[in-house]
């Protein structure tokens, strides 16, 4: 099961966790609700790799990290790498235009968080 965690939390988890996904979500969120299942399969996959970790933060009981992290739609998953705030790369599949993100927006399969897991750390 993903972790619910308060912003002190993430910060402690930065610090030691090389690949943070953090999900901000609400409970009125019904795509966050849908999201929660597909994260604790990855969390499952990737429990016995220390280097990767699954949190969730609930916006409403923690409006002050969603407007310092600007989070405009949920579910968002951030992603942060070696403590920072990830720069992941990613080409748009029809224009094959490139943008570089620190999270996933909205609801996303798997493969999505695998691929990310995969940029940063090759096929651990």
């Amino acid at each position: 099961m993903v972790d619910d965690a308060s912003p002190d939390d993430v910060e402690q988890a930065m610090k030691e966790t090389r690949l943070l996904f953090v999900d901000t979500w609400a409970e009125w969120c019904q795509p966050c609700k849908a999201l929660t299942p597909i994260l604790e399969e990855l969390e499952e996959k990737y429990t016995d790799k220390s280097v990767v970790r699954f949190l969730k933060v609930n916006t409403q009981d923690y409006r002050q990290f969603a407007m310092d992290n600007e989070i405009h739609a949920i579910p968002c998953v951030l992603i942060y790498f070696d403590g920072e705030p990830a720069k992941y790369e990613i080409e748009h599949q029809k224009t094959g235009e490139k943008k570089v993100l620190d999270r996933l927006i909205g609801l996303r399969p798997a493969e999505h968080y695998e691929a990310v897991v995969r940029f940063f750390l090759g096929d651990i």
